[in-house]
C-alpha cells in the first residue's frame, strides 16, 4: 500500500522507466533480409534501407566478410568486388548487369524501358 505521495512519484517514476527500457528492446521490427531474424540496433547493418546483421552481411559465393565500402549487389545478391569480378568474368561479360544499369539510368530520365 501506498502511504505517502512521494512514494507514489516513485513508483511511477519507476513504472515509467521500466516502459522505457521494454521498449527499447521489443520496438524493433526490423527483419535481416540474409537470416529472416529480428535486427537489434547494436548488431545492424543497412544497406539501401535493406538491414542485415553484421554477422549476415557475408558475400553470398565465398561467405568472405564485407563492409560498406568491398561489396557489390548483383541480382538482389552480395557479392564481395573479388568474387563478382570473378564470377562474372566467366560468363565472359557484364551484360546482363549492364542492362539493369541501363535500364535504371533510363527509368531515373523518364524513359520506360
Amino acid at each position: 500500500m501506498i502511504n505517502s505521495t512521494s512514494e507514489l512519484v516513485a513508483l511511477t517514476k519507476a513504472l515509467k522507466n521500466s516502459k522505457v527500457v521494454a521498449n527499447i528492446f521489443l520496438g524493433t521490427k526490423d527483419k535481416c533480409v540474409g537470416c529472416k531474424k529480428t535486427v537489434y540496433p547494436i548488431e545492424r547493418v543497412t544497406i539501401n534501407g535493406n538491414p542485415y546483421h553484421k554477422c549476415c552481411f557475408k558475400c553470398t559465393y565465398g561467405g568472405c566478410t564485407i563492409n560498406s565500402a568491398n561489396f557489390v549487389t548483383h541480382e538482389g545478391k552480395l557479392y564481395c568486388k573479388h568474387h563478382h569480378i570473378q564470377l562474372f568474368k566467366e560468363k565472359g561479360n557484364y551484360s546482363q548487369l549492364e542492362n539493369e544499369l541501363d535500364k535504371n539510368s533510363m527509368t531515373d530520365m523518364g524513359i520506360d524501358a
